[in-house]
């Protein structure tokens, strides 16, 4: 069997830690008390291959909440990864994670394609990806589960392995068909179903009654985050997404002063930064 150099060893840990040490200038800017959670968007996707163990490493030693995307492999492991396809985010070409077994999903590189210092950076599974979490996680935080594709033996191993980590008050599932909630509900009534809701949709969601969270699309005014806490529903804001429209410090402040309990963002050290700069007492 083919054992690990002491060199490789070095470079996974290397690659584990390089989006802190990136980042080492910015970790006495900590979260002030009562600003929203930042949700890294497939973690520190702009500094780390996104939804890898160093982007998620890095979030979770800057008090940063992770979104992440689940999917099932052929023979049922639990996986880390967006796309359906492997071409964009690792060097599996155009197949579908879903024909192909965990043991051939372990060979891929997953982190030579965002740079080379990341190279032989492995997909992660869901359990290695939340024992990280429930270990290296500072406080509370939140945990966006963006469900892909989970078959009915996918949906019991991921309540079992939330159960195992005692994670269920820091995750909710989200982009999952409602008859997935509801199984997954039955399964632990601790898992908590989000959605993405709308202004217009606002109501209607929040009268069906089966939201535990409201991943906003819009920006909300603050008497419409108080009346959903008040209604015992947890409120973020969804703002994910790379470019110039998702990078706008006017939405930032507009989110942090409505009172969203968290925002998944592309940006999160950026946003940081600005709400710092916006309490330069503090």
């Amino acid at each position: 069997m083919k054992t690990e150099s002491g060199k490789g060893v070095a470079l996974n840990y290397l690659k584990m830690g390089i989006g802190l040490l990136c980042t080492l200038s910015i970790v006495s800017e900590a979260l002030f008390a009562g600003d929203p959670i930042l949700i890294a968007h497939r973690g520190l996707l702009r500094h780390a291959p996104e939804n890898t163990l160093p982007a998620f490493s890095t979030c979770l030693d800057l008090g940063l909440g992770i979104e992440l995307d689940i999917r099932t492999t052929k023979d049922g492991e639990l996986v880390i990864i967006h796309d359906d396809s492997l071409q964009r985010t690792t060097d599996g070409g155009k197949r579908s994670i879903r024909d192909i077994t965990w043991a051939e999903a372990q060979q891929l590189d997953a982190g030579k394609w965002f740079d080379p210092a990341f190279a032989e950076t492995r997909i992660p599974t869901l359990e290695e990806t939340l024992k990280l979490i429930r270990d290296r996680k500072r406080g509370e935080t939140v945990i966006a589960l963006n469900i892909k594709q989970l078959n009915p033996e996918g949906e019991r191993k991921l309540i079992q392995l939330l159960e195992q980590c005692d994670l269920f008050g820091d995750c909710f599932g989200f982009d999952q068909s409602a008859d997935m909630s509801q199984r997954l509900k039955k399964l632990n009534p601790k898992f908590r179903v989000g959605q993405n809701v709308s202004r217009k949709n606002l109501e209607t969601r929040l009268s069906e009654g089966k939201l535990d969270v409201f991943l906003l699309t819009f920006v909300p005014e603050k008497s419409e985050v108080d009346s959903l806490k008040q209604q015992g529903k947890q409120v973020l804001f969804n703002f994910g997404g790379a470019g110039e429209a998702r990078r706008n410090p006017t939405v930032w402040n507009q989110i942090r002063a409505a009172g969203v309990e968290g925002m998944l963002t592309d940006y999160p050290l950026e946003c940081r930064r600005i709400w710092r700069e916006a309490d330069p007492g503090s």
